[in-house]
């Protein structure tokens, strides 16, 4: 008749195999979080043959880069948080999830230099200066990053 009992033990083990297993398993998915960044160069050795097109053309889409990593970096920022309220209050293994690289600033900041020189290039060769779509963005991602910069000032 104890054939068909289960006996404390047994369970706690297979308890702990299973927790062991779900954690393992999500440790090693955490090395899939995230992506490395992937910025542009501020200078190119093709930058003296641009024509004033070429540079307003490449200024454009560099603009248009930007307001899609801008918004890929708002959704990463959701997850995050949805991952990091799951982790603290329900299942801790989902903070393993969380992207702590935050690539799309290195990117944003990348294409924002690199139109910086192409201004600079399109005076030099007498072209109308680019004119930016994205000022208000630009603010706004500039109002985000001064308060941690003067913080660190601070210490």
């Amino acid at each position: 008749m104890t054939t068909g009992n289960i006996s404390k033990n047994d369970l706690t083990q297979t308890f702990s195999t299973s927790t062991a297993l779900i954690l393992a398993l999500s440790i090693s998915l955490a090395g899939c979080a995230g992506r490395d960044a992937r910025p542009v160069a501020s200078t190119n050795p093709t930058d003296s043959a641009f024509d004033c097109a070429g540079i307003a053309r490449e200024f454009e889409a560099n603009e248009r880069q930007i307001t899609s990593t801008v918004k890929e970096r708002t959704d990463a920022q959701g997850k995050n948080i949805v991952l990091g309220a799951t982790g603290v209050l329900l299942f801790l293994p989902a903070l393993f999830f969380m992207d702590p690289k935050s690539p799309e600033k290195v990117e944003i900041d990348a294409l924002r230099n690199r139109n910086n020189v192409l201004t600079s290039i399109a005076k030099s060769k007498g072209c109308p200066a680019p004119k930016s779509q994205l000022t208000e963005l630009y603010k706004h991602l500039d109002a985000k990053a001064k308060p941690a910069s003067s913080s660190d000032n601070r210490n």
